[in-house]
Order: structure tokens, then C-alpha cells, then sequence
């Protein structure tokens, strides 16, 4: 069973590997919740970084920071990262979090659907391959994390 990690938890405990970084898409429907249900039985961390209720960075400032920070250090302790990126969202602070990891060589998977502003700067600058649906990111995450159990 997989394990849960959310902003606020430590990152400093054990946790099984791999560590997967779940970032994008914070608002609207809870895109994680899929990815939760296929992979339940996988012995894998997930790392949430979605705040319910969201973090307001001009009405919470301080707050926004610790968010931020977590973020980061989550990204430092996790294996891969996954992003989804949704229709008509600049979504720069997950731009930010996908040039981090790539800049630490971590893999990074990534999918956005039809839409989303940007995804062309994205492709260019990163050479990532985009998928153009929630399962076929999920596709590409099985596939990529047996890669990773198996050696």
C-alpha cells in the first residue's frame, strides 16, 4: 500500500521508495485522487503538495512561504516527479518545480491537457514528452516506476 505524504507532514521519516513528487494542478478537481486508486497496492511515497483550502499567497503571505518551502524540500527528497497541468492555467509555480527537478536530474513525467497555455515552451526548453490525458500520464508512471522497482 502506498504511503501519503502532505504539506505540513515530515519529510524527514522513512518512507518507501519510490518518493513521487505530485505537482500541477492544484485547483478544481483533485486530479491525485486517480492516481491514488490505480496504484494503491504499489509500495511507493506520494507526495501531495495540494493545500486544501488553497493558500492565498497576497491574503496568507507567511503561510504561502511555509508551502513553498515544504515544496521544496520535497522536491530535494523525492525520486521522480509527476505533473499535470490543466486547461488554461499558466501554472508558474509548477514550471518552476519541473525546471528544479530537471536541473537536479531527477526523471520528470508530464501531461497537460488540450489547452494548457505554454505547453509548447515547456516541450522546447525541457525535450519532455507531453501527454495529452490523465491515463496516459498514468501509463507512462507504471511503466517508468516498474523500470525503478526492478533495478
Amino acid at each position: 500500500m502506498y504511503t501519503l505524504i502532505k504539506p505540513d507532514d515530515s519529510l524527514a521519516t522513512r518512507m518507501p521508495t519510490p518518493r513521487v513528487y505530485l505537482g500541477g494542478q492544484s485547483r478544481g478537481r483533485d486530479w491525485r485522487i486517480d492516481f491514488f486508486q490505480r496504484f494503491s497496492r504499489m509500495d511507493i511515497t506520494f507526495i501531495n503538495p495540494r493545500r486544501e483550502p488553497f493558500v492565498d499567497p497576497e491574503m496568507e503571505p507567511l503561510a504561502h512561504a511555509r508551502q513553498v518551502e515544504w515544496e521544496r524540500k520535497a522536491l530535494d527528497v523525492a525520486d521522480i516527479g509527476v505533473f499535470w497541468l490543466g486547461e488554461g492555467l499558466s501554472n508558474q509555480a509548477a514550471r518552476v518545480e519541473i525546471g528544479y527537478m530537471i536541473g537536479a536530474q531527477k526523471p520528470v513525467l508530464l501531461g497537460a491537457q488540450p489547452g494548457f497555455m505554454g505547453v509548447e515552451h515547456l516541450v522546447g526548453f525541457s525535450g519532455l514528452v507531453v501527454a495529452p490525458t490523465l491515463d496516459g500520464l498514468m501509463n507512462r508512471f507504471a511503466s517508468v516506476v516498474s523500470g525503478l522497482q526492478s533495478s
